[in-house]
């Protein structure tokens, strides 16, 4: 099975029947390094800040939302005290947004930080995201 298909059905068996089920229950080639959800309040932005492995290594960001949008989806790598804006997308979907990017850290000194901006003027958002370390690279 190809990565991007086996990821597109990962996405759609976690929000069967919107609900975010334990990613601990799939078996893939990849072992989950964070799973977290992030609610997002009308017009506000959320930041999530994860501690990368002092490791070289590479991951793929996975950031799914039934929500009504848009969404502003963000991958922000930190290096000491620098930020840098690797990968940003607007999703307009009415529900169904899905972000998936790499994150290559072929040093091991790097750190993520994603963040996620609700626009809608009403209505809160949850996202959850999935840090997913990819073995064999």
């Amino acid at each position: 099975m190809s990565r991007s298909v086996g990821l597109i059905m990962l996405a759609s068996m976690l929000l069967l029947g919107g609900w975010v089920l334990d990613a601990g229950a799939f078996e893939l080639d990849k072992d989950y390094l964070y799973s977290r959800d992030a609610n997002v309040p009308p017009f506000q932005k959320s930041r999530e800040f994860f501690d990368m492995p002092d490791r070289p290594g590479s991951y793929e960001v996975i950031m799914i939302s039934e929500n009504i949008g848009p969404l502003t989806f963000r991958m922000v790598r930190v290096h000491g005290e620098q930020e840098k804006t690797l990968v940003q997308r607007r999703s307009y979907s009415v529900g169904n947004h899905e972000f998936e990017a790499r994150f290559d850290n072929p040093s091991g000194n790097d750190d993520l930080i994603v963040e996620i901006a609700n626009s809608n003027p009403v209505a809160s958002a949850t996202v959850s995201v999935f840090v997913i370390e990819i073995s064999g690279q």
